[in-house]
This record gives structure tokens, sequence and C-alpha cells, in this order.
């Protein structure tokens, strides 16, 4: 499993009330993962939602891969609240996704898609 975050700090909190094996933490962006195609099983990050946050999950899964995507606006004009749920799941769907779920709510969106 593959835990992503831009944030020292949560990361940290994650590992410490994390006692799952196989687990890498890696400071960064969903957008550019330094992952081999096909490396991990499954990926929680949080971040943008965008085509290449979509396209480099996809790339890192393998085959029954799932995505766990948590996004999150501070702002009321910010991304996740300006796109519509039927469009944040036609992104990951055309990228290559199955079975994604799209939450919205009070300015978070919350994704969970499959590679196939």
């Amino acid at each position: 499993m593959l835990v992503i975050d831009e944030s020292v700090d949560a990361l940290e909190r994650l590992r410490r009330a994390s006692a799952a094996p196989n687990v890498f933490y890696l400071i960064g962006t969903v957008e550019v993962l330094p992952l081999i195609d096909s490396s991990v099983d499954e990926v929680i990050a949080t971040g943008g939602i965008r085509a290449e946050a979509a396209g480099e999950c996809f790339r890192v899964l393998r085959s029954g891969g799932k995505l766990v995507l948590d996004a999150a606006d501070e702002e009321p004009t910010g991304q996740a609240l300006n796109l519509d749920p039927r469009e944040i799941e036609r992104l990951f769907t055309d990228t290559g996704f199955a079975s994604v779920s799209v939450a919205a709510d009070g300015g978070r969106v919350a994704i969970v898609a499959l590679k196939p």
C-alpha cells in the first residue's frame, strides 16, 4: 500500500496510527509518483482531482488495484467544489478505472476507483 501526502506531519500521524504491514509513505504529490508501472496494490492519497493524478495512479497500480483519493477545498471557489461528481467519475473512467465512486460533501470529495 502506498500513502502519499505533501505534509510530513500528516504522514507521520498516519504512520503512527497504522499497524498495517507493507505500507510505504511518500512525501509528494499524486501527479508525480516515483514508482515503476504496476508496482502497488493500493494508493491512498490526498491531492487534486486532475487527469495527471488519475493517470499516474492508474500507471502505478497493478491490475485489481485500488485508488482512494481525498480532495478538499477551503475556498468555496476551489476545484473540488466546482466539479460535478459525474464529471469526476468520467475523468477516472476515461483514464481506464472501473467501479468509480464519488462522494462530495462540504468541500470534500472522496473518490474510490479500481484498476481492472
